[in-house]
């Protein structure tokens, strides 16, 4: 066989080899996806039901913790202190119940009149105090209170600082729009307001929160931490940043169950008049679950009120799945 011949072969099985290098690598990765396709499948369906099993033992542990003791709640007891732990087949779940009351529910801003929604002024005022703790100039402060009230209420006239349909459905503003006419959901939902925006949007991502009961400005004072300082000061109008910051390190772990009692556990400060309510448990809980299972995480978030001796959930979100 001449030489050239035998290169011709070689160079032929070369290629054959690299063809079904190339064909068994293409059937290889295939493979690899589907085994992993395969296996996230699996995981979605753990985590599904993993979620829907920690919320029903959520629900029952509130129910349990709230039925006998509804009216004080502090950060040592079980229901916030115990958190469910699971430990899985190459996996672990975990999940914890918080108080989400401590914060400045959005939707306090205003109270229910005979027939539309104006301006809960006391809330108004700690609105008003909590932006100007973080420094916001006043003339944008009025600007997000009136557009708050004109994007809840019914009526189409607009506020002194107000925004009503015209704006939103004008060329002003994208996407076109019209105002809710409803309280908040999502506290993302003010992101929507023009005076909002020109707010950091941290302070609010911080501080407020979007809950459907909005007759006043109110949390549980027992679940506060020193970030809450600015809170507790926007709550008192004689309480300034220092006080809320004394008040929340000295803070006995198990809490108080009136007024009168943290008022003599601390003299010195005025807690009078009020720009809401001080609270000394909860109705507003979140639920937050993390699973790890091999490779993969997913969280889920799960918002429950307590309402006439049972908890519901209100809203859910799940991530990773």
């Amino acid at each position: 066989m001449h030489t050239r011949d035998r290169g011709i072969i070689l160079i032929s099985v070369l290629l054959i080899v690299l063809l079904l290098s190339s064909v068994a690598v293409l059937i290889g990765n295939n493979y690899l996806i589907s085994l992993k396709r395969a296996s996230f499948l699996e995981f979605q369906t753990i985590s599904l039901n993993m979620f829907r099993n920690i919320e029903s033992l959520a629900l029952k542990k509130i129910d349990l913790e709230l039925k006998f003791n509804n009216q004080y709640l502090n950060k040592e007891n079980p229901l916030l202190a115990d958190n469910f732990v699971f430990d899985l087949d190459s996996g672990r779940i975990v999940s914890e119940i918080s108080d989400a009351s401590v914060c400045f529910n959005i939707n306090s801003i205003v109270t229910k009149g005979d027939d539309n929604f104006i301006e809960n002024k006391k809330s108004t005022e700690a609105f008003r105090k909590l932006m100007s703790l973080y420094e916001v100039d006043n003339n944008i402060v009025e600007e997000a209170i009136d557009q708050i009230i004109d994007w809840i209420d019914y009526d189409s006239n607009p506020r002194a600082y107000g925004l009503e349909d015209y704006y939103y459905s004008g060329p002003l503003n994208n996407p076109k729009e019209y105002t809710g006419k409803r309280l908040f959901i999502s506290v993302n939902e003010l992101k929507g307001i023009p005076a909002i925006r020109k707010i950091d949007w941290n302070i609010i991502n911080n501080n407020f929160c979007a809950h459907e009961q909005n007759e006043n400005f109110s949390f549980n004072i027992n679940s506060i931490n020193l970030k809450d300082s600015y809170l507790l000061s926007s709550l008192f109008p004689n309480i300034d940043i220092t006080d809320a910051e004394y008040i929340i390190t000295y803070m006995p772990k198990e809490g108080v169950r009136t007024l009168a009692e943290l008022s003599k556990l601390f003299p010195s400060r005025d807690f009078t008049s009020p720009n809401g309510r001080i609270d000394f448990s909860s109705r507003s809980f979140l639920l937050s679950s993390k699973i790890t299972f091999e490779d993969f995480t997913s969280e889920s978030y799960s918002n429950i009120y307590y309402v006439n001796n049972n908890s519901y959930i209100v809203s859910r979100i799940y991530n990773g799945i």
